[in-house]
């Protein structure tokens, strides 16, 4: 081997310190360092393990330190201990005598079943990380392709236009690129051409037209007439934003399958449950229709069905657009203590309004069935205690019957005497709804506000900067391009905010361009949390050191694009319209209303049942078999045995309610905007309590109907 090679490699190998690399080491994602740990401990079961095709291209793609051992130790391994904790508490539960039979066998088992259910999630989480990478780069392509056509049109230089991608760029091509300007350095590429080439290669499996337009961009610069050069830096441009153009259009056609699924799996499935988990339970000799384990089903295992799915849903949703994080120590936001104690307040006071409520309507009941029977019934009363009532006043036992089936008086009894009447579990619904709204709109709404500002100005920063490219483009010099420009826009937030804050500090404090614009302290983006603005401006300071003519030409382009971007956003919302108005009619109005003539008519659905074994075919059909009356009769005596109240399974549907209601509305503001989280909690805040009144009062009239 030649010195030369062999010093080469030597010097790579000292690579590993180089700041690039220790930058990555900082950012090793979390599942990384829990997928190697876990493999250690566990490593003789990934012994000559290999990666598949895709495994490998997604690490590979992801850049991660993982190997095909240490990803197949953990899968096996969380195998391993869900099925210990799963042995361990079956144990516990057969060594403890009062505990039901069902659950020693069906608790080990759900485990076991999370534990295969995590490791396949672990397993696959590579393929799903590289897969949100390939959609976040859709998002950053047009930038990263407009930031180096800008630089060739000013300087024909490919080195220097990916240098000056790399500085402005977002994202992991951009991280690419820096990478490429630092392999240059030391020589790991022999040329700029080599590395763009093995670039575009790279991502040409993902993103076809990035491809495209790296070999557009490659080929302009061999050309000698200007004119012929900007026509094609110009088309790679538009080829790169047609393309994006036509995956989100693809994106959108292909999400209104999915949240057809999303409304089975949230609001049909759960009516069909109420149908299906008695006649289960009356065929199986299962305790399906008990409390306990409807509320798991309802309120733990249905709400977890549809966040995984949804979350599947949103994964592959391109971002158009980075909203400004507004965090909570934002100068001029105020603090408002008393938040906590209004929601408590709230949830509390309607509770006791309930409660009061149902106390006064059984009493008047009573009164009134009393006084039916024995027109001298006040000696009775002081000895009346209303949760015994109907069970300790023999004689009364016929008008008690009587009076259970008054739907509005619909009611629990504990072993302890406490009542719960069905205004009650009103109030615990709607007050916890409304708690909840009251915290997130006391929380996130002073932050939305500011956002929303913020947003304001970024709508309005690409008139703004296309104004001052026209004014240095008259070769005015940058004091006085920015004192016109703030002159022409009296109503611009972008003008007096950060351009007039600029010139004030350049021309009384005597800062430079740079201090006057990003100073921690007197800086003009010192209070402006957006990334749109902060990269536009420091591309104003870059571009203002190349002559306010270059200058000019420069700020035109980039303002083009940010145009550009804006119109991809509004484009996809305008697509996905059909799909997040079904979804927000789905939360706001069909999932209360069904779910709450589902918590209404259960009772009714499972004694319908029982009706018809009365009926004359209820025989059985077949001499050795049980017709259809005979499971009539089962499931009837299984529910009169063991199945649920009717109040109860009101309140179980109730919270599934509103956990279905919240999942339904994060979704769909996240299909709306990516990544903002003041946009979904307020739009849950705003949800919540209209879903829960609507369920309340459909429940109320429903059973009053079937009483």
């Amino acid at each position: 081997m030649p010195a030369s090679e062999k010093r080469r490699k030597i010097d790579l190998r000292e690579l590993e310190r180089n700041p690039f690399e220790e930058e990555e080491k900082k950012k090793k994602p979390g599942f990384v360092s829990f997928t190697r740990s876990l493999g250690k401990s566990f490593s003789s079961y990934g012994k000559n393990a290999v990666f598949t095709k895709e495994e490998k291209e997604a690490v590979s793609f992801l850049g991660w330190d993982l190997t095909a051992p240490e990803l197949k130790s953990a899968y096996y391994g969380i195998i391993i201990i869900f099925l210990a904790i799963a042995f361990v508490i079956g144990s516990l539960l057969f060594l403890v005598e009062d505990s039901p039979e069902d659950l020693r066998l069906i608790i080990p088992i759900v485990i076991a079943g999370l534990g295969v259910f995590a490791a396949f999630t672990v397993k696959n989480y590579p393929k799903q990380a590289a897969e949100r990478e390939k959609l976040q780069a859709l998002y950053y392509v047009p930038e990263i392709v407009n930031y180096l056509t800008i630089s060739l049109q000013l300087t024909p230089n490919l080195e220097k236009a990916v240098e000056f991608a790399a500085a402005h760029g977002q994202g992991k091509i951009a991280e690419e690129l820096k990478k490429i300007v630092w392999d240059l350095q030391i020589g790991r590429y022999y040329s700029v051409e080599e590395a763009l080439d093995e670039l575009a290669y790279k991502w040409g499996a993902y993103n076809d037209d990035f491809k495209q337009a790296l070999m557009i961009i490659r080929s302009s610069v061999l050309e000698a007439d200007a004119a012929r050069r900007r026509e094609l830096l110009n088309k790679a441009v538009t080829q790169v934003l047609e393309g994006s153009r036509e995956k989100m259009d693809d994106y959108a056609r292909k999400l209104h399958q999915p949240a057809v699924f999303l409304y089975y799996f949230g609001i049909l499935l759960p009516l069909l449950l109420a149908i299906i988990l008695p006649i289960g339970g009356a065929l199986s000799d299962l305790p399906l229709n008990k409390p306990e384990f409807i509320f798991v089903g309802y309120v733990i295992l249905l709400p977890l069905l549809v966040f995984a799915y949804g979350k599947g849903i949103i994964s592959s949703r391109p971002p158009t657009y980075d909203p400004p994080i507004i965090p909570e120590n934002y100068p001029g936001l105020k603090k408002n203590s008393g938040w906590k104690f209004l929601a408590l307040l709230a949830f509390f006071g309607i509770i006791t309004l309930g409660f009061m409520i149902d106390q006064g309507v059984v009493q008047d009941s009573l009164n009134g069935v009393l006084k039916s029977i024995n027109p001298n019934y006040d000696e009775f009363l002081d000895k009346i205690i209303i949760p015994g009532t109907l069970g300790q006043i023999e004689s009364f036992q016929d008008k008690a019957e009587e009076l259970q089936r008054i739907p509005h008086i619909t009611f629990l009894e504990t072993e302890y005497g406490l009542f719960v009447g069905q205004f009650t579990i009103f109030g615990f619904l709607i007050g916890l709804a409304l708690s909840i709204s009251i915290y997130l709109k006391a929380k996130y709404s002073a932050r939305k506000k500011v956002q929303d500002e913020i947003r304001g100005m970024e709508t309005e920063f690409k008139d703004a900067l296309y104004l001052l490219a026209s004014r240095l483009g008259e070769n005015k010099p940058f004091e006085e391009a920015l004192r016109s420009s703030v002159q022409f826009l009296p109503n611009s937030a972008v003008a007096q905010r950060v351009f007039k804050r600029v010139l004030e500090n350049i021309t009384s404090l005597g800062m430079t361009i740079d201090a006057a614009i990003f100073d921690n302290t007197y800086g003009a983006l010192k209070d402006i949390p957006s990334r749109t603005i902060r990269s536009g401006m420091q591309f104003v300071v870059d571009s203002i050191e190349l002559g306010v003519n270059v200058s000019s030409k420069a700020l035109i382009s980039l303002a083009l694009q940010l145009r550009n971007n804006q119109k991809i956003d509004e484009s996809l919302k305008k697509m996905l319209e059909d799909v997040t108005v079904v979804l927000n009619m789905m939360s706001l109005f069909v999932a209360p209303i069904v779910l709450g003539v589902v918590g209404a008519m259960q009772k009714l659905i499972v004694s319908s049942f029982g009706s018809i074994s009365s009926g004359p075919d209820s025989g059985a059909s077949l001499p050795g078999t049980t017709g259809f009356g005979g499971l009539a009769q089962a499931l009837t005596s299984t529910s009169a045995s063991s199945g649920i109240e009717s109040a109860l399974f009101a309140l179980i549907m109730g919270i599934y309610v509103i956990e279905i209601v919240a999942l339904l509305t994060y979704f769909n503001s996240q299909i709306e905007e990516t990544n903002n989280d003041l946009h979904t909690y307020l739009r849950i805040a705003n949800a919540l309590p209209i879903a829960a009144v609507l369920f309340c009062l459909v429940v109320f009239f429903a059973s009053s109907a079937v009483g």
